[in-house]
């Protein structure tokens, strides 16, 4: 049986195999496990009304920090933790790095190098790291903090349904205010977060539209990230 669905000549000439159904399955129930709704404009809407944001930090090398530099630290992290009154999520995710782009550089640089000694010297320095590379899984360390935001909505009732019914133009504008309304409130406590990180000497930016869906997709699709391309999630001002 040839499937014909409407409006998409490719799909048109594709035959229907027996396992059509059963992979349709199995993606509509892999769907069912993702809590995200929506993510717009630098926020995660969840299927319930939820809100979040993600603050990308960079990190600090702790053990190389004197003693008072250490307590300061933890006398700034403790004063993070007591100050808060909702809750968030430290998240840290640790990752091959990928260094092909650094080597295809180096080997521009050998091809142009005039200097016979120094050319020499960077092939021993690209063949060093492509054996090295073999041997031992390079890893890098992003961290983020989740901040979230639950709005009190009214319970629904068959009153208010039938008005949206009627009115759809003033739901969609009341959903948009509510968002807004919602949205500054989020964006107010995640503020408040990264003002109390920076006093632990740390950077930290607010992830984007897009940082955050390159950043869900490398989460739940952690073995094609090499192949491919997305923005680097972890290329931010921090």
């Amino acid at each position: 049986m040839i499937k014909k669905p409407a409006g998409n000549p490719f799909l048109a000439i594709m035959p229907e195999t027996p396992n059509t159904s059963t992979n349709r399955k199995k993606k509509d129930s892999t769907l069912n496990f993702l809590e995200v709704a929506e993510i717009r404009d630098r926020t995660i809407i969840l299927r319930e009304g939820q809100m979040r944001a993600i603050l990308a930090c960079s990190s600090t090398n702790f053990a190389l920090k004197s003693l008072q530099e250490q307590d300061i630290i933890i006398g700034a992290f403790q004063g993070l933790l007591n100050s808060l009154e909702f809750p968030i999520q430290i998240l840290m995710q640790s990752r091959n790095i990928d260094l092909s782009s650094y080597i295809k550089k180096l080997q521009q640089l050998e091809y142009t190098q005039t200097n016979d000694l120094l050319r020499v010297k960077m092939q021993e320095y690209i063949q060093y790291i492509q054996e090295m590379l073999r041997e031992v899984n390079i890893m890098k360390k992003d961290f983020y903090v989740i901040v979230p935001y639950d709005p009190v909505t009214l319970n629904d009732t068959l009153f208010g349904r039938f008005f949206r019914a009627l009115n759809p133009a003033t739901r969609i504008k009341q959903k948009n205010e509510e968002f807004i309304k919602n949205q500054k409130i989020l964006l107010a406590r995640a503020d408040q977060i990264a003002s109390r990180l920076a006093q632990l000497d740390l950077k930290v930016q607010i992830l984007d539209t897009e940082q955050i869906i390159a950043l869900l997709y490398n989460s739940y699709n952690p073995d094609t990230i090499k192949s491919i391309k997305l923005k680097d999630v972890s290329a931010l001002n921090i």
